[in-house]
């Protein structure tokens, strides 16, 4: 469990903190009065973030020049957490319908009720056109609160008008439960099992998802629930294999909320997702022209709030990135190494670290395409790193086989083998407990012990390991190697560089 007043939270809160965030938080400190040596603290420990010092280090020297430690992380935390509540409270309009009702709250503990009921009432409206359900109703528990202490009865505010729009709220927020369950139950069928799955077990969902009698949402409910349900049945879709009934999903979600331009500066999230989905799916079925004409409207979209638009760039940077490499457009992506490079740093560690290594690893995957073999491995040592801290095992076997495949490439021996001994030395530091790093161990071990007479024999054995390592993986890893890793794709260099070598022998008798 993260501890809110450790000195690991405090490293990873200021690594991903943005300038701006920094300067409102130096301002916010001024406001308190007392001793601020928790300040001195924090500029320490941006410096050491800076500098790329590990934790461990970082601890143990900060316990040797400060013997009260413990006391000033804590204070450092509780003033990091309170000053960047109130930063995005005064810079988010997703925080406005919190933050008014906070106020309202307070001036009904204060016996001010002048307007309260007028008021309470324009937020519950607001609330539900921006579709934010738990703070509508929290607006009707306090306006109960008002009719309970006969101040709001003779305000043409009747019980059973309290009843009604309760009831009408409720539905809608037992209508939304329900088909996100049903979403997650089909989209726990990916991230357990991939794209390989037994229809058995499609069934079974099928049959208890029937009896929750979620129905279609009709025309006029919020799109909130029609988001949810389309994209469970788009999922559902995808795991019988109808990529059509997929594609017509998704594209009939996104006409949905195009048709309430309105809508969308308050749903943009939700937007965002249901363009992305698109373009995944329009990718996967070789759609190059629509997918790219979607990734357009995605990048028109004005986020609303700070945090949107770094999910905004995030989305963008792996679309891109994915639709160029699918595409074979790794020039592209090489002309403009040093641009994504600087994209990808302003976003990592800020807005879905997982997310943005999936980016950095299928740059470094347009680049070894492209034959930059330095900006390769620069990228590559980003990714293992990442998946060393997050545990992602799957992402370091898949970066450290394409690392072989970029030394390889330049038939320098000598990084040849530096590749192979940075590979043994990673897994074996990763203590390999999955069939998949064990495999990949034994092909690493046996290469380095020199059992392969020449290099097309270790060859021929990378590509059955490489098929023993599909076939071996963890359920949880397969969806990884079905869509992250394009084995086939892997297959066809393999056989060029086969071919390769067997030419220059031809040539050399």
């Amino acid at each position: 469990m993260l501890n809110l007043y450790s000195i690991k939270f405090a490293y990873q809160l200021i690594s991903r903190m943005e300038p701006s965030e920094m300067r409102y938080f130096k301002r916010f400190s001024g406001f308190h009065g007392g001793d601020k040596i928790y300040m001195e603290l924090f500029d320490r420990l941006r410096e050491q973030r800076r500098k790329n010092v590990p934790l461990k280090r970082v601890r143990s020297l900060l316990r040797k020049e400060e013997p009260r430690l413990e006391t000033l992380v804590k204070h450092l935390n509780e003033r990091l957490l309170e000053a960047l509540t109130f930063y995005y409270e005064t810079n988010s309009s997703e925080h406005r319908l919190a933050k008014s009702l906070r106020r309202l709250e307070l001036l009904l503990y204060k016996g001010l009720f002048t307007n309260l009921p007028r008021l309470l009432l324009r937020i519950y409206n607001q609330a539900l056109v921006e579709e934010r359900f738990s703070y509508a109703y929290q607006a009707l528990e306090m306006l109960k609160q008002l009719w309970g202490m006969n101040l709001i009865r003779s305000k043409s505010v009747r019980a059973e008008d309290l009843f009604r729009h309760t009831e009408k709220l409720l539905n809608y927020m037992n209508y939304a439960h329900k088909a996100w369950y049903v979403a997650a139950q089909y989209a726990e069928v990916i991230l357990e099992e991939g794209e390989s799955h037994p229809h058995e077990k499609l069934m079974v969902i099928d049959q208890y998802v029937s009896r929750l009698g979620l129905e279609p949402p009709a025309p006029s409910d919020p799109l909130t629930l029609h988001f949810l349900y389309d994209t469970g049945q788009a999922i559902r879709a995808r795991l019988y294999g109808d990529h059509e009934r997929y594609l017509q999903l998704t594209r009939l979600l996104v006409y949905k909320f195009e048709q309430k331009p309105k809508k969308q500066q308050y749903l943009q999230t939700r937007y965002l997702l249901a363009l992305n989905n698109l373009i995944a799916g329009l990718t996967e079925q070789s759609k190059f022209d629509e997918a790219r004409l979607v990734l357009e409207k995605f990048r028109k979209v004005n986020p609303a709030s700070r945090y949107l638009a770094l999910q905004k760039e995030r989305l963008l940077i792996f679309n891109e990135l994915n639709l160029a490499f699918v595409e074979g457009k790794h020039e592209e992506i090489a002309n403009a190494y040093e641009t994504y490079k600087a994209r990808l740093e302003r976003t990592y560690l800020r807005s879905s670290p997982s997310y943005s290594l999936n980016s950095y690893y299928l740059l470094a995957f347009n680049l070894y395409a492209s034959g930059l073999t330095h900006e390769t491995l620069e990228i590559l040592e980003k990714v293992e790193e990442g998946a060393m801290e997050l545990r992602r095992k799957d992402l370091l076997v898949a970066a450290l086989i394409v690392r072989i495949l970029t030394a390889a490439q330049t038939q320098d021996i000598h990084l040849i083998r530096r590749s192979f001994w940075h590979a043994y030395r990673k897994i074996r530091l990763s203590r390999s407990t999955t069939p998949v790093e064990k495999v990949f161990l034994e092909y690493i071990q046996r290469t380095l012990k020199g059992e392969f007479p020449n290099r097309e024999a270790a060859l021929d054995a990378f590509a059955s390991y490489m098929q023993k390592l599909r076939e071996s993986g963890e359920l949880a890893l397969k969806r990884f190697w079905e869509v992250f890793f394009p084995t086939d794709w892997i297959d066809k260099k393999i056989s060029q560089y086969r071919e390769h070598l067997q030419s220059g022998a031809a040539d050399r008798n």
